[in-house]
């Protein structure tokens, strides 16, 4: 591993960090994105979720608290089983979702003498309905499947600020609680600032149609780190945007190489996909088809599926889920390690 702290542009060597400068005729940068907390005050408290660290250390917390409140039930009280979800895209509906579920089908098992019932989840959204890149109709049925299930759905509300033992919004109400999960947005990674290049929306490095960073014909930036342009605007932050961006760009570098023009890069929008919980999820194809509940999961879980690497990984993630399916299984609930994976652990991630 290498920590890289900027380029020298004008001997193409890449900066890094306890190490000699790494040489390059061809340089791409993927250095994807990190948490946006909108500088909201004590958004260090929360908890990211973005990566697998991110969610162990979000499952130690959730098992630390349920243990907490099963030796000492008065913390249920104070917001010690209260968790929250601020962003309503596809990341927070997921998430809100299977903490539900594991709540009530799994945790209530494990804790006989704690009443499970008592814990909650509440799900903030700032604008006025939930998954605004999807139809109202598919946002309606989420919405709905998310309160049948339990969620206490709160659109239209800001952050005002978060303390170690509440969240206070801009309305004035207040919510106890020990736990809260930011899934409202990210930003660039500090790499690209650190480039010395302009950077456009969210701190993402513009880049030109080939996917060139501006005034540079041998970088080259692709998915969340980049601002790629659309029309009058740029493509969001999404993995398709980034697999399809990552592919163009090595074969771009083979076009170059071999003296051939470059290619514009063109994006093809494969659908939008949701997932809300067990045998329910959102899904919208760009022929018009429109999916929910069962047919939008099984949708959602066969892609995810086929873009895993190598036929042993698929046919292993199929056995898992479908054991998962049939038997509530979510494997020994241990708390594995004590950390700290907070947004605040992160106020200067590492330009990897």
């Amino acid at each position: 591993q290498a920590t890289v702290s900027g380029v020298d542009w004008e001997r193409r060597e890449l900066l890094i960090d306890d190490a000699r400068p790494l040489a390059f005729d061809h340089l791409v940068i993927a250095a994807g994105a990190h948490t946006n907390t909108f500088d909201v005050p004590g958004a260090d408290q929360a908890f990211p979720l973005y990566t697998l660290t991110d969610a162990v250390a979000l499952r130690n917390h959730v098992l630390t608290r349920f243990e907490v409140a099963d030796s000492e039930p008065s913390t249920v009280d104070d917001g010690g089983l209260t968790f929250v979800v601020v962003g309503g895209g596809p990341t927070g509906v997921e998430v809100a979702g299977a903490l539900v579920e594991l709540f009530d089908m799994v945790l209530r098992k494990d804790f006989h003498s704690l009443d499970v019932g008592r814990a909650q989840v509440v799900l903030i959204e700032m604008c006025d309905d939930l998954l605004a890149p999807f139809s109202p109709s598919s946002r309606r049925h989420a919405r709905e499947t998310l309160e049948q299930r339990g969620v206490d759905v709160r659109t239209g509300e800001v952050v005002e600020r978060i303390t170690p033992a509440s969240m206070e919004m801009a309305s004035g109400r207040i919510i106890p609680t020990h736990t809260v999960v930011w899934a409202a947005g990210i930003q660039a990674s500090p790499l690209a600032w650190a480039l010395g290049v302009a950077t456009g929306a969210a701190g993402r490095v513009v880049v030109d149609a080939h996917l060139r960073i501006a005034g540079r014909d041998d970088a080259y930036a692709i998915g969340d780190v980049a601002e790629i342009p659309v029309g009058d605007g740029a493509l969001p932050q999404l993995a398709q945007v980034a697999i399809q961006s990552g592919r163009h760009a090595a074969r771009q570098i083979r076009r170059a190489v071999g003296g051939q023009p470059l290619v514009p890069f063109r994006y093809r929008d494969k659908g939008t996909m949701a997932t809300i919980g067990r045998r329910a999820a959102v899904a919208e194809l760009p022929i018009g088809i429109k999916l929910r509940g069962t047919p939008a999961w099984l949708a959602w879980l066969g892609l995810h599926i086929v873009y895993l690497a190598g036929f042993r990984n698929r046919f292993s993630v199929f056995l898992n889920w479908a054991w998962n399916y049939v038997t509530w299984d979510r494997g020994p609930r241990l708390i594995l390690e004590r950390t700290d994976k907070r947004v605040g652990a992160r106020q200067r991630p590492e330009l990897r």
